[in-house]
């Protein structure tokens, strides 16, 4: 365990120097706009997730830029402890990201309602926030196995390839759900799921654990045939 939370803050100290101060104005400025713009907090919660996306890839291109991978090695540090550790880094910084933007979307949404020049809602419903966050979660556990398999440099320009296929079946079940596209017993349990917030709720997270348990065994096995 200890071993583990080191290796966890080892990867928040690489990615340090990415978290420049023009960035963080840039990030709070998007939060900010988002979140003036929808009058809600949940497009900041994108905006936030948007950049943990972005920033996990962070630490395999510094270790491979380093050479990290090989010191991991040379230390004899277990291969499934830094990929649990990859993963957990993840996991705490898209909850850093959300906390972050939350907190800068709130501020200036108070802002305006103080000043009598804001009537939209400063909070949106759990199950739409956990509808966002299961997205850029499941893009995310596309990209690690990626960034195991081939390394940050090849694996880089296919990274976008989860966004492209996520949103194309988000949009297939949006516009199929619409028309006559899906059996309508499929269509009866998709509005059954929507309406019903608890329900949602357990289906994404069932879903979240089977699709993150899949790509932890996929970049373990991945990271095991790699040689350093």
């Amino acid at each position: 365990m200890a071993k583990l939370a080191a290796f966890v803050r080892l990867d928040f100290v690489t990615i340090k120097p990415y978290f420049t101060a023009k960035n963080m104005l840039i990030y709070i400025a998007l939060a900010v706009y988002m979140a003036i713009m929808s009058k809600n907090i949940i497009m900041a919660i994108g905006i936030g997730l948007m950049i943990a996306t972005l920033n996990s890839g962070y630490p395999f291109a510094v270790g491979e830029k380093c050479g990290i991978d090989t010191l991991y090695a040379t230390l004899g540090a277990d291969r499934k402890t830094v990929v649990k550790g990859r993963y957990i880094f993840a996991l705490l910084l898209n909850v850093c990201a959300i906390l972050f933007t939350t907190v800068f979307a709130l501020i200036a949404l108070a802002i305006m309602a103080f000043f009598g020049s804001f009537e939209g809602v400063l909070v949106e419903s759990l199950e739409a926030t956990l509808l966002l966050s299961a997205v850029f979660l499941i893009i995310q556990s596309m990209q690690i196995p990626m960034y195991f398999k081939f390394g940050y440099a090849k694996a880089k320009f296919f990274s976008f390839l989860p966004f492209f296929l996520v949103s194309v079946v988000v949009a297939f079940i949006v516009m199929n759900a619409q028309g006559n596209g899906m059996p309508s017993g499929l269509i009866a349990s998709i509005q059954s799921l929507v309406l019903n917030g608890k329900a949602l709720a357990a289906a994404i997270l069932v879903l979240l654990v089977a699709v993150i348990g899949i790509s932890y065994r996929l970049s373990l096995a991945f990271y095991k045939e790699r040689e350093f």
